[in-house]
């Protein structure tokens, strides 16, 4: 197997990463906002993947300190923008595929 494929797949499938860079890809979003949209996750967990994201250069953190209290803003950079189609095709076969999870489980 690609080397470089293997690792595309550990970060894409670990934990919560493809939910918040899918968040991400529709628009820039505060800490509140992405936390809200991946369900789920708690407020340490989505600081640690956002701090791992951005280290690898898939997430890019905007701080405007003009604001008060001060913006903090994540987008998606380039690189994970590379990735839409791929999160597109994988949507479009989960709603084929997969059942949708409900609330009781």
């Amino acid at each position: 197997m690609c080397p470089h494929y293997e690792a595309a797949m550990e970060l894409i499938a670990k934990r919560w990463s493809g939910l918040i860079l899918t968040t991400l890809l529709d628009a820039p979003a505060r800490f509140s906002v992405i936390g809200a949209a991946v369900d789920g996750i708690s407020d340490r967990m989505l600081s640690q993947r956002l701090a791992e994201l951005e280290e690898i250069g898939m997430v890019e953190r905007n701080v405007d300190a003009t604001q008060r209290p001060v913006l903090v803003e994540y987008a998606a950079t380039q690189m994970s923008r590379e990735l839409s189609p791929v999160f597109s095709a994988l949507q479009d076969w989960a709603e084929k595929w997969m059942p949708a999870r409900t609330a009781e489980g």
